[in-house]
């Protein structure tokens, strides 16, 4: 691969840097000038610095999180290297690491190809962990799968979000923003000590805002917003103790008139869509084009109701975690992580945007509705036991460690269409699905280390992995036929034309996998400002089941595991004093099995199929610069080259050789911030700006839909007087009003797009006490 074999300039360099000079072999000056921060992570289940740590991770702290508005992990996604971000619902979020995208969490049995954990709680269902980043300590965005210490579905990488714990030291803030869409965003905290042994920290975040988009037909907002989010901790940490414990409670609501899909005209010259067609043909009869912003989303009637439904979405979740550690001295540190998570939502969308029932009396043969209220019901137990070394004198370290996570997920799916064409008698009616599913998964781990000097350390691991899956799907015809066709009995597709009205099928599934991971890695510092390392390490992700299966066979027949083998070669390097930090990293990944869902425009249903072989290599690097005491720069790229090395899906479409999906060749970004005085107020004003930019990427493996390359430009100014308690900012995002999308679905010559957030901007007062 083109990218992998440039490791070899990347090899000539690190040679140079290691070869004996006065920069290993002499004692270095005292630093003096502007430093970087040291940024502490866990990513690899014990303290390290980033600098120190043998893996790709970038962190962010949670003062840089507020200085560039990163309330979500969209937002995130425009400020970290190798993380892209795509959604066709806010229960269907994809992040993409290195090219490897989360398959949609639509089946009970579903897993993510990147793990997401809270304070070290795995996730398992990301559509319920959509709550705003509020008062965090760091995120950390690790690269790469990560299969013995992290664990299942961490094939791709991982986000981990460690949230701000109580402190013994009273304080809090409070922040208040406004801006345009009439958004106005509260947040704050509040800790201190309750006890000579306990502290507190009660957090809040309530954002709201007005629709970025507009619902012609019945006169509404979409894509708004009414969210609060509530997080309180207890920290029990006696003086002089070896025992420590902090419990976490969080809670999440939100909920909006849902998000608008557009019909845009696709690729093909010779061909235009039906809803791209009725858009422009309504447009002519208001005596206006409809904007980008504005549609028709039909509601639909569902069997037994006197009132059609609106769209909408209503999302609430809860959860608990309890840390305890306790520190055997001169031995390890016992850690145990127990999680428990719980929620309920409610999300109805119309797929197609428009159809014939649009109040301008436009109709078409293929102008059909299609309306989905997907409505979920989830609960998930994690425990994890961890025995960590402590003994810095001995040339060994290790951790061992024994997981444990049960899910159960119950999910009803309610399809509702109505099509003017007889013909497409497939695409008319009402079917439903109800899919109850449970995953059950343990796992057992170790990792030692051998620290041959101070500066070469090999580190090597192995993960048992056992996940049992299995559920009950009812399918049901509820209905066939619509106000088009009354007397059609065929029932409406994904369901199999062979039921009847009021028929289907109940059938139960399951299987179970086992799997082995393993991971060696070496480590050579040759002075305190240089590491290098190379590793090679084994992911794994679950098997699973459909969603919507077209008949008991369907239902029966999972998916397989996918795996992955990664080798990447590493170096992080300070320089100039510590002002400035250069991290690259080179990477080859093979995966077999990899897990890839598609959306099937003859059902209008997501299908996943194992794609045999994929190969992924690629380059990244990331670079820190502080340039004077007042001003810092800083920036990333990614260069990949994706190939599905042998994929035919269940249709029968061939993508081998293809660009792997939703994933951009190139990608960058860059900023800085730049502090100076304010009349007599020295250094109280800071500006800030960060361009990110997403290449060209095909929408499916198939490579016929694209999305072209975009950049995104936001920007902050913020004044802080000497010695003052608060702050008062301006901020932007998306300054130059790009438009872009998060998604699209093909139909028949359209592309069914969801557009992502337009130019927002707004003031924000902060007060710290």
């Amino acid at each position: 691969m083109k990218y992998f074999n440039n490791a070899s300039a990347l090899a000539i360099a690190v040679s140079l840097m290691t070869a004996p000079s006065a920069l290993a072999q002499q004692e270095e000056p005292a630093a003096s000038g502007p430093q970087l921060d040291t940024i502490t992570i866990t990513a690899q289940r014990r303290e390290t610095t980033l600098q120190d740590a043998s893996i790709a991770v970038s962190a962010m702290t949670g003062e840089q999180l507020e200085k560039d508005r990163i309330l979500s992990f969209e937002d995130l996604a425009g400020s970290v290297t190798s993380l892209s971000f795509t959604a066709l619902s806010p229960l269907d979020q994809e992040f993409n690491i290195r090219g490897i995208t989360n398959t949609r969490l639509d089946s009970p049995t579903a897993d993510q190809s990147i793990g997401i954990f809270l304070d070290d709680v795995y996730v398992g269902r990301s559509g319920l962990f959509n709550a705003d980043l509020y008062d965090i300590a760091r995120v950390e965005v690790v690269r790469g799968p990560q299969g013995v210490l992290l664990g299942r579905n961490v094939v791709g990488g991982a986000l981990n979000i460690i949230v701000a714990e109580p402190d013994f030291t009273p304080g809090g803030n409070l922040t208040v923003s406004v801006g345009n869409y009439d958004e106005v965003l509260t947040r704050g905290f509040v800790t201190g000590p309750l006890t000579d042994e306990i502290a507190g920290r009660l957090s809040f975040q309530s954002r709201n805002h007005s629709g970025y988009s507009y619902d012609v037909l019945h006169d509404r907002d979409l894509d708004d917003l009414r969210s609060f989010q509530l997080r309180g901790q207890l920290l029990f940490q006696p003086d002089g103790s070896a025992f420590s414990a902090r419990l976490v409670a969080d809670y999440t609501k939100d909920e909006s008139n849902g998000f608008l899909s557009v019909a845009v005209d696709g690729p093909d010259p010779a061909t235009q869509g039906p809803w791209s067609i009725a858009r422009e043909q309504i447009g002519a009869l208001r005596g206006t084009p409809l904007s980008i912003r504005e549609g028709l989303p039909e509601h639909p009637l569902f069997s037994g109701d006197a009132n059609e439904t609106p769209q909408g979405l209503d999302r609430e979740a809860y959860g608990v975690a309890a840390h305890l550690e306790y520190d055997i001295e001169g031995f390890a540190t016992l850690t145990s992580t127990t999680g428990y998570r719980e929620g309920q939502a409610n999300n109805l969308y119309d797929q197609t945007g428009q159809g014939p029932n649009n109040g301008y009396g436009i109709v078409s043969p293929l102008l059909f509705r299609f309306p989905l209220r997907e409505s979920e019901d989830i609960s998930q137990f994690t425990q994890e036991f961890r025995l960590v070394s402590n003994t810095p004198e001995s040339p060994f370290d290790w951790i061992v460690g024994a997981y444990y996570q049960h899910d159960e997920v119950t999910k009803l799916d309610q399809f509702w269409a109505e099509v003017p064409l007889t013909v497409l008698s497939t695409l008319s009616g009402e079917s439903h699905w109800n899919n109850s599913g449970e995953t059950t998964s343990y796992a057992a781990f170790a990792q030692m280390g051998y620290r041959f000097n101070e500066q070469f350390r090999v580190v090597a691991g192995v993960r048992y992995t056992h996940d049992d899956k299995s559920g009950t799907v009812t399918a049901l015809a509820v209905e066939t036929g619509d106000a088009f066709n009354p007397t059609d009995t065929v029932p409406l597709s994904p369901l199999a034309p062979t039921f009847t009205e009021g028929g289907g099928f109940t059938t139960d599934y399951g299987d179970e996998w086992s799997q082995v991971t393993t991971q060696v890695t070496a480590e050579y510092a040759p002075s305190e400002d240089l590491f290098v390392y190379l590793t090679w390490a084994q992911g794994y992700k679950g098997g699973g089941f459909e969603d919507d299966p077209a008949n008991a066979i369907a239902a029966q027949s999972g998916y397989d595991p996918e795996t992955v083998e990664n080798i990447e070669l590493g170096v992080k390097y300070d320089f100039w004093d510590s002002r400035a930090r250069l991290n690259v990293a080179a990477f080859q990944m093979s995966y077999q099995n990899l897990q890839v869902t598609q959306t099937d425009a003859g059902c209008l249903c997501n299908i996943t199929d194992n794609a045999a072989d994929a190969d992924i290599s690629g380059i990244e690097a990331e670079l820190q610069f502080a340039v004077t005491d007042n001003l810092r720069i800083w920036g990333g790229a990614t260069f990949l080259q994706t190939e599905y090395i042998d994929f035919v899906d269940s249709l029968g479409v061939d993508s081998s050789g293809n660009n792997l999906q939703r994933t951009p060749e190139h990608q960058f970004n860059i900023g800085g911030e730049l502090t100076f005085d304010a009349g007599p107020w020295r250094d109280a004003l800071s500006a800030r700006l960060n361009y990110s930019y997403h290449g060209e990427m095909f929408w499916a493996p198939d490579n016929n839909f694209i999305e072209e390359a975009y950049g995104l430009l936001d920007g902050r100014l913020t004044l802080t007087p000497p010695n003052a308690d608060w702050t008062l900012s301006v901020w932007g995002k998306n300054l130059t009003d790009e438009l872009y999308r998060t998604n699209i679905i093909p139909f028949f010559g359209d592309e069914i797009s969801r557009f992502a957030t337009p130019r927002t901007y707004g003031i924000e007062l902060s007060v710290d006490f």
